[in-house]
């Protein structure tokens, strides 16, 4: 996800960009050659180094993509979670908040609203930290977006599927009943800059995107990869894993605002800033089960086009 924001960025704009990352390997692939692109070595965690790092390049807007995102994994090792994408998420905070940074944008999920899971509590706590740290603020504007499975992104199914379908193994199906949100990678990056313009202090954004239940997404990868029939196994749910997804609760609606005709915005519950947002949202939650496409067509079209940006 991170990446692709960064190369987004670097069609858009001729400013540099400062990538923060632990993993050296992926940053000189990725970005070694482009004179553009100022690479630190660095953790999340470690808060001094971050800090310094901003102090130093002094950047416009900070967007937080870093977290630990494996939900069986990290319902085992809660520990590891709440380094990174809790006392992480706080570093970045302060570390913006500290340096005056302008705009500090949280890179969220749908599994932290109405969490049941390690992963979707620590950052449902690291939306809630945002949140905070744009209360106390008066320079810096921080907010948060959430979104869902995005097809070509790093622990997506649906590649991992593709994959095995396209060597003639078999895969895993936890559950034939779940249902998921699924949007195109190029489709996140747009969610995540969006915000990043429109963002006016503490909200949550919150992309409104379909959903599909297993068995239309089995149906359309078969038709997708030319195939008569995929082998596949059903294994049961995955320790921490939620039948269907939930991208905006019944509880937030009071404070769900359109922003337009794709993306709404939950206003904090308290803030010292005033929004302008003036057209109230007036549909339902987002659950997974309540927002099925059943149109297969839609569904191979999405999948092909997601997959192909997975490229």
């Amino acid at each position: 996800m991170g990446k692709a924001i960064i190369k987004q960025l670097l069609k858009d704009t001729d400013n540099k960009i400062i990538v923060y990352s632990r993993d050296e390997a992926k940053q000189a692939l990725a970005f070694g050659g482009n004179s553009n692109i100022i690479r630190i070595i660095g953790d999340v965690r470690d808060f001094e180094k971050l800090n310094i790092t901003m102090h130093l390049h002094a950047p416009d807007c900070v967007i937080h993509t870093a977290a630990l995102k494996r939900v069986d994994d990290m319902e085992f090792h809660p520990d590891e979670c709440i380094k990174t994408n809790v006392l992480g998420s706080e570093n970045v905070a302060r570390s913006a908040f500290i340096n005056n940074v302008k705009k500090c944008i949280l890179v969220s999920t749908d599994k932290a609203c109405q969490p049941v899971n390690v992963y979707g509590s620590s950052k449902f706590i690291a939306e809630r930290i945002f949140t905070n740290y744009d209360y106390n603020s008066q320079t810096t504007v921080f907010a948060s977006v959430r979104y869902g499975n995005v097809i070509a992104s790093r622990g997506s199914f649906i590649p991992l599927w593709k994959s095995f379908i396209d060597n003639n193994q078999s895969f895993k199906v936890t559950s034939m009943d779940c249902s998921r949100f699924l949007f195109t990678l190029q489709d996140a990056v747009d969610v995540v800059l969006q915000a990043l313009e429109a963002a006016q202090g503490g909200e949550v954004f919150v992309p409104k995107i379909k959903s599909y239940d297993m068995k239309i997404v089995i149906e359309a990868l078969t038709k997708l990869c030319n195939k008569k029939k995929l082998n596949y196994k059903v294994t049961g749910m995955r320790p921490g894993e939620k039948i269907h997804e939930d991208m905006l609760s019944k509880t937030e609606l009071h404070f769900t605002y359109e922003v337009d005709e794709k993306l709404l915005v939950v206003l904090p519950q308290y803030t010292n800033k005033h929004h302008s947002y003036t057209r109230k949202y007036r549909g339902r939650e987002f659950n997974s089960s309540l927002h099925l496409e059943s149109n297969i067509e839609n569904l191979i079209d999405l999948l092909s086009s997601g997959l192909s940006q997975a490229a």
